[in-house]
This record gives structure tokens, C-alpha cells and sequence, in this order.
């Protein structure tokens, strides 16, 4: 039954995409009417049902791409559209009954394993990185952020809208789901997790919503007034904006990660359209 789950979910997509072929030519449409100074050079939309899957975050191997939603993770070809295997119900019953986990957030795959924030959103008292196969998408492992100040108050205590994981040194960097964050922590993965050390930020950036490294520096995607995406020196805290989205009004900017095409970076990036029916998956040069 497992092995005709990628042929059943691709024929699934089929029949869906036919139903929704007005509703994606109306929400390119609005998408191609509304647009100031677009920025991307390329994209994709997926309109309808299958918009959920592409909700929250993504994340690449270099060649196949991930997606995540609320509760959903997947796995597509680089065309990002077809399915390779998906796990629909990504949040174990176990880190449900124990932390009353709702939430997966941004992604960020390292070493053939997915990293993923992990919140019982809304209310906040557990964060969490999960850490799947990326493979099968199974939940391997997973890691509380449990780390706490003097007076005993949780670090991250907001939330875990998103992780990156530095390539370099295998340090899991994260930040609590701040409006207007000041620090960011960065955990080493190799040793159950251990939290080594912060940034303090310069400020400049809001609602961050994604993060991705490339060439050594933190690339951290906003939902901000521009839905701008931002380049972060780890060593400083200092960022520089790099190129700002500008969305139709009132969609929702989302998570990214950067791919190496033709020896040259290349981000995609996610965004809800403001109807909240379709999702479009974009591509910066910078």
C-alpha cells in the first residue's frame, strides 16, 4: 500500500488541478493585476486543496524540495510540484498527548535529515525541533527547547516559527515568534541539542517567517510591509535587506531556501495568496 501512495497522491493532484483550473487562473489573475515592483523571476502556483501543503515552509536537498504545512510534510521533485512521498499526519501522537503539539513551522534539511520548528501554538509552553527522515518523512527524534534565564522563564517562549541549519558547523539557529525579534539562539545538533550561544540583533527585520543559509550568511525571509528577505552576518547581527517581495495586500508572506542553479543561488520562497486558496512558489536572483 505504501509504494501506491506517490502514484495515488500524483493522480489525486491531477483531478484537483483540473477542478481548480478557474480558481488558479483567478488567482493569477489577481496575482498578475496587482503586482508594483515585482521582484521574482519565476513561479509557480498551487491553487486550491493542494495550496495547505505548501502553507508554512520549504526547505532543498539540492535537488528534490520539502514542503510543510500545520500538521503535513512532503516531498516533490525539483519541479516542486510532483509528489515523491508525503506524510499527511507529521505530528506523532505521542508529542501531541505530551506537549499538546499543533504546529510545524519552517523546515531546513541537513545530512539527509529534515529540521523542523514545532510549537503547541496558541498557547506556547513547549518548543520543539523535530527532526525527521527525509526519506520517508517519519519523525526520527525530536529535541525540547526547553533552555530557561535566571528567572527561570523559558527563552523561547513564543513559538518556534522557524530553523535554519548552518551547513558549516551543524548549529541549528532559531528565534521565538516575535514581532520584532531581538536575539536569535543557535543549537548544536550533534550534541542533543545544546544551546552554545545567541545573536543579538540590530534590528531592521519583523515577522520572520523562513531562514536559509548560503555562503556563510543567515538569509531570513519576512512577512513585513514588503514581505522583504534579509541577509544576516552570524557573527555581528548586522543585516542587510536583499530584495523585497511585494506581495499583492494581504498575502502572506512564508518561509524559503536557496538552491544552486548553474553554479549561482538562486531563493525560493513561499507565499499565501490573500485569499488564502492558493500558494505561490517564487524565485529570486540576488
Amino acid at each position: 500500500m505504501a509504494s501506491l501512495l506517490p502514484a495515488l497522491s500524483n493522480a489525486l493532484s491531477v483531478i484537483m488541478a483540473v477542478l481548480f483550473i478557474p480558481l488558479s487562473a483567478l488567482t493569477y489573475g489577481i496575482d498578475a493585476i496587482s503586482a508594483s515592483v515585482r521582484t521574482d523571476k519565476a513561479r509557480i502556483n498551487v491553487a486550491g486543496v493542494s495550496a495547505w501543503f505548501y502553507s508554512q515552509g520549504i526547505t532543498t536537498d539540492g535537488e528534490n524540495f520539502y514542503f510543510s504545512s500545520k500538521n503535513t510534510l512532503i516531498k516533490t521533485q525539483a519541479d516542486k510540484k510532483t509528489l515523491i512521498t508525503a506524510n499527511y499526519s507529521a505530528i506523532p501522537d505521542e508529542l501531541k498527548a505530551r506537549f499538546n503539539t499543533k504546529h510545524i513551522g519552517g523546515i531546513s534539511y541537513y545530512g539527509g535529515k529534515i529540521y523542523a520548528g514545532m510549537e503547541d501554538s496558541k498557547v506556547f509552553e513547549h518548543p520543539l525541533v523535530g527532526v525527521f527522515d527525509a526519506g520517508t518523512l517519519e519523525l526520527l527524534e525530536y529535541y525540547p527547547l526547553d533552555d530557561r534565564d535566571d528567572e527561570g522563564n523559558l527563552l523561547v517562549k513564543k513559538g518556534v516559527p522557524w530553523v535554519a541549519v548552518n551547513p558549516d558547523d551543524g548549529y541549528l539557529y532559531a528565534a521565538e515568534n516575535n514581532r520584532t525579534p531581538g536575539v536569535i539562539y543557535y543549537y548544536d545538533i550533534n550534541n542533543g541539542m545544546r544551546r552554545i550561544g545567541e545573536i543579538r540583533l540590530c534590528g531592521g527585520m519583523s515577522m520572520i517567517q523562513g531562514a536559509e543559509f548560503s555562503n556563510g550568511k543567515l538569509l531570513l525571509a519576512t512577512n513585513d510591509e514588503t514581505q522583504a528577505i534579509y541577509s544576516l552576518d552570524t557573527e555581528t547581527g548586522e543585516n542587510e535587506k536583499i530584495l523585497d517581495r511585494n506581495l499583492t495586500a494581504g498575502s502572506e508572506g512564508e518561509g524559503m531556501t536557496v538552491i544552486v542553479r548553474d553554479g549561482k543561488a538562486v531563493i525560493t520562497a513561499l507565499d499565501m495568496g490573500p485569499l488564502f486558496v492558493n500558494a505561490f512558489v517564487r524565485e529570486y536572483e540576488f
